[in-house]
């Protein structure tokens, strides 16, 4: 398809570079607009240098099911930055620096899961049971979806009797991982999308890891791409759109530059949303998303004297029965520590979070007692991502709004996804399937 059409998005984290990217890759005339001078949302990486090197803002693993991100990687050509797990593996390591492996086996879902949950030491039989329980009961549909969208998941635990090993070793991990948000503010209606996608589902559950730093597998490639299909990225702050009847009329720049488009996609955070479309437009036709709350996470980035390999050979591992929940290994001698749904820590002084991490880190692997931190940084994501209690989903608005030429995209929008990179660039991908549609019947119904 070519199009003479103009769209312009506002918003450059990543359910603004995928819009862009997936417009322009249609021929639309794209015009990009981002308030930083950095691209990428919390998806970009920067040289610190008092830190004395590279660090990605946050860690972001991605899995086989996210079906729209891998076309978005594939179109700015760096899927061949990622590997794919052949099955999932992930290994644990509880804070009496006990090691437990957790891998599903060679056999068709929900089975390689159940097979895995046998062989995973960190849970004793009536546990690996409970963990079977909640599976069967979510893939036969025993709970029905109006139930599920009513409660949180720890009511769901309640109902499938789960036991304090399967939600402390297995769930929770899970969820905290994927949701940012601990059980009792996710929603069991979320919880068991993402469990039928990732558990039950064929090719869905393994996980897929950057082999880069976020700047070289999103950043640059987006740019790169958008530049050769002479889009035009602008450095500027969009201070309001202009809304006319049943339509946008144009986007003014903080520096009061307007720009008049066919289309406009709003791509930025929810909590930024209002001041965007003004208090009048937010009141009559968003106010709903006024109910979004925010979730933090705390990165911890440190830099030691040496080469950790020896004691540390794994890409990442989870950590259990601590306030950290995972550890990357960056390079051979940086790792970052991560704390989702991180409220209370990221209240803290940053000092009191590093020695928080050191010593949970200490206690899981002892080795790391011999090895001294030359540098150390702390990136607090106060509204990292969106609550996904079951409350959030009567507020989550969707793509397509009541205006014709408007459409919303982020990972905060009815996508029936948590806030994951999959979740904002399926938010993008539904918003230009909705402009290519009205192009090709400009007279439909909204």
């Amino acid at each position: 398809m070519t199009s003479e059409k103009s769209v312009t998005v506002i918003g450059g984290g990543a359910a603004g570079l995928s819009s862009a990217v997936f417009l322009a890759n249609k021929d639309f005339k794209v015009t990009l607009i981002e308030a930083s001078p950095k691209l990428g949302g919390r998806a970009y990486s920067f040289f610190d240098k008092a830190f004395g090197d590279t660090i990605d803002n946050g860690q972001h693993i991605l899995a086989s099911w996210y079906r729209n991100t891998f076309e978005f990687l594939e179109i700015i050509g760096s899927n061949d930055k990622l590997t794919f797990q052949k099955q999932l593996e992930v290994n644990f390591i509880d804070d009496k620096a006990n090691r437990y492996s957790f891998k599903t086996a060679k056999l068709p879902p929900p089975l390689h899961l159940i097979m895995g949950i046998m062989k995973y030491g960190a849970l004793g039989f009536k546990d690996q049971r409970a963990v079977g329980t909640l599976v069967n009961t979510i893939e036969k549909n025993d709970i029905s979806v109006d139930k599920l969208k009513e409660i949180n998941t720890d009511e769901l635990f309640r109902l499938t009797m789960q036991t304090d090993k399967s939600i402390a070793n297995f769930w929770k991990p899970f969820i905290i991982a994927v949701f940012n948000a601990e059980p009792q503010n996710t929603s069991a209606y979320l919880f068991s999308l993402i469990i039928k996608t990732g558990f039950v589902e064929k090719g869905g559950s393994n996980l897929v890891l950057p082999n880069s730093f976020l700047n070289e597998l999103y950043v640059q490639p987006s740019r790169d791409y958008l530049n050769s299909k002479n889009a035009k990225v602008i450095s500027n702050k969009a201070a309001n759109i202009n809304f006319e009847k049943k339509e946008v009329t144009s986007v003014i720049l903080e520096d009061n530059t307007e720009i008049k488009s066919d289309f406009y996609i709003s791509a930025v955070p929810f909590f930024d949303f209002k001041n965007l479309v003004g208090d009048d437009i937010f009141g009559r036709s968003f106010s709903k998303v006024g109910g979004l709350k925010s979730s933090p996470i705390v990165n911890i980035h440190l830099k030691f004297d040496r080469s950790i390999e020896d004691i540390f050979p794994e890409r990442f591992a989870g950590l259990l029965n601590t306030k950290t929940q995972w550890v990357f290994k960056v390079k051979d001698d940086q790792i970052c520590l991560v704390i989702s749904a991180a409220r209370e820590i990221s209240e803290l002084d940053k000092e009191d979070i590093i020695k928080i991490a050191e010593n949970e880190l200490k206690s899981c692997i002892p080795e790391f007692k011999n090895f001294n931190v030359i540098s150390s940084r702390v990136i607090k994501e106060m509204r990292a991502t969106f609550v996904p209690n079951a409350e959030s989903l009567k507020f989550r608005p969707e793509n397509r709004t009541k205006f014709k030429n408007f459409f919303i995209a982020g990972d905060w929008t009815n996508t029936d996804l948590p806030a994951t990179i999959e979740g904002a660039v399926t938010s993008s991908k539904n918003c230009v399937n909705h402009i290519m549609n009205e192009v090709k019947d400009p007279f439909s119904e909204n």
